[in-house]
């Protein structure tokens, strides 16, 4: 009988779960172009938007602060870098970004952050007043939440898509010229930030 030896390869794959979830983000927005909820489907994207850049900080940080990363929760927890937007300051602090915070597309972003905030931390509204009865009985007083609002104004989505990824790029950029494209892992992204392959990887021979 003759042994037969089964050759062995050294794989690694990976996902870039952020992209994966810009590109739902994106679907999402799109859907509603035709959906009867639109407008939820509108409120997801820009849940989606945010999350996807967020992963995209997170991702560059781990690449380049390594040790930054492994204590992110307590990291950002503490001024002078707190939560999301400090992730972004942080960054493009330690890549040499200048940032024109009260401009596109950082003022997009930071404006899309607190939107957020106030949809994830929501709270019940309340208010009351005087009207006639006739006028009341017309048009009942409804209240309607300031992120609600903010969804069905004009030009807010879609400021956010075109500058979240905008921002993102910009970090991406900035990032490869401080570091001249050291970090290996950074280097897979490419030049876009949020667009491109969502996973990668193969297989070597053992020898």
């Amino acid at each position: 009988m003759t042994n037969r030896t089964v050759a062995e390869v050294d794989w690694q794959d990976e996902h870039f779960t952020f992209r994966r979830i810009w590109h739902g983000a994106n679907r999402l927005r799109e859907a509603a172009k035709t959906d009867a909820g639109g407008f939820w489907s509108l409120t997801a994207s820009a849940v989606l938007a945010y999350t996807a850049y967020e992963g995209f900080l997170n991702h560059v940080i781990e690449m380049l602060y390594p040790q930054v990363w492994e204590r992110e929760q307590a990291f950002f927890r503490a001024p002078p870098f707190v939560g999301t937007m400090g992730k972004t300051l942080f960054l493009a602090e330690g890549v040499g970004l200048t940032l024109q915070r009260t401009a596109r597309p950082y003022r997009t972003v930071a404006e899309l952050h607190a939107w957020r905030n106030d949809l994830v931390h929501s709270r019940t509204i309340r208010d009351h007043g005087t009207t006639r009865a006739d006028s009341y009985a017309r048009r009942p007083k409804q209240v309607i939440p300031v992120a609600f609002r903010k969804v069905a104004q004009s030009g807010f989505i879609n400021r956010c898509f075109e500058d979240v990824p905008a921002l993102a790029d910009s970090v991406l950029k900035a990032a490869g010229q401080r570091h001249h494209f050291e970090s290996r892992e950074l280097r897979k992204l490419g030049q876009a930030a949020l667009w491109g392959p969502v996973s990668m990887g193969g297989a070597s021979s053992k020898l």
